[in-house]
């Protein structure tokens, strides 16, 4: 974060965050469109997930709360970010090193530099995602992405056919493998909205740091639902006082709707 972004943003203080004394246990997923439902066993490993991640969360954004600058509030939301996309990598590994059947579907997956096909339709992330993509974005001198002018509308990350945010991309992006790039091309070229054909585990896996960063959120007082990626960057990049209301309790963000998985 640059110094006059960050005295500018010192001036906007927040009410510090604190989380109830008492706190339900997860009994549901938070499953974006696609993947379909998990089945139970599958569910309850990640709910599992989802607690560890939901505890981590928490406890980060109330440190980074203490001071009640949002600079300090940021550096949390990046900090913790990093390292549920660590757990996520990790997990994936741990599961390809356990099953040779995964390790067999992985092997299948087409997915390449330059293949784009998936980067033109809409993409659901949580806040803190969108608040840390927003960051990155500032960072690299860009404001606001350009409304969605075509159908397929390429992603405002995507440049040259490749992910200018790939390190820090989000759930959504990071769980998709797909199989077979030439399916991807055929629903990117034949239907209104683009069909992205993926392997489902990683994505389930996937449901569980989203769910646990959307509860965190929850216990936080913080609006949590999944928000569109453009729309969150639009407004995060084109009005100042977007993450200052967000942080002070407001539903600043468009919904999306999302499956709940028992």
């Amino acid at each position: 974060m640059g110094d006059a972004r960050r005295r500018r943003l010192a001036g906007s203080p927040f009410r510090r965050l604190a989380a109830p004394r008492t706190l339900r246990d997860l009994t549901k997923l938070v499953v974006p469109a696609g993947p379909g439902m998990p089945n139970q066993g599958v569910a309850r490993d990640a709910l599992a997930v989802a607690e560890t991640v939901r505890r981590r969360v928490r406890d980060a954004l109330v440190r980074g709360s203490a001071s009640g600058e949002i600079p300090d509030a940021v550096a949390a939301i990046d900090a913790v970010g990093a390292q549920c996309k660590t757990l996520f990598e990790d997990a994936v590994a741990a599961t390809l090193a356990a099953s040779a059947a995964h390790r067999a579907e992985m092997e299948t997956v087409q997915c390449r530099r330059g293949c784009a096909f998936c980067c033109h339709v809409a993409v659901d992330v949580t806040p803190l995602e969108a608040i840390r993509l927003a960051e990155h974005q500032r960072a690299a001198g860009l404001g606001p992405p350009a409304a969605a002018a075509a159908r397929h509308a390429p992603c405002p990350l995507l440049a040259d056919g490749s992910c200018t945010a790939y390190a820090i991309r989000p759930f959504a992006c990071r769980s998709l493998f797909s199989p077979d790039a030439r399916a991807c091309e055929t629903g990117f070229m034949t239907v209104a909205t683009v069909f992205v054909p993926s392997l489902d585990w990683p994505r389930f896996i996937a449901c569980g740091y989203i769910t646990g960063e959307v509860a965190a959120l929850d216990d936080l007082g913080l609006a949590s639902h999944l928000v569109e990626l453009r729309q969150a960057l639009t407004l995060l990049l084109g009005d100042a006082t977007t993450l200052p209301r967000w942080l002070n309790r407001e539903d600043v963000f468009p919904r999306r709707r999302a499956a709940a998985a028992p």
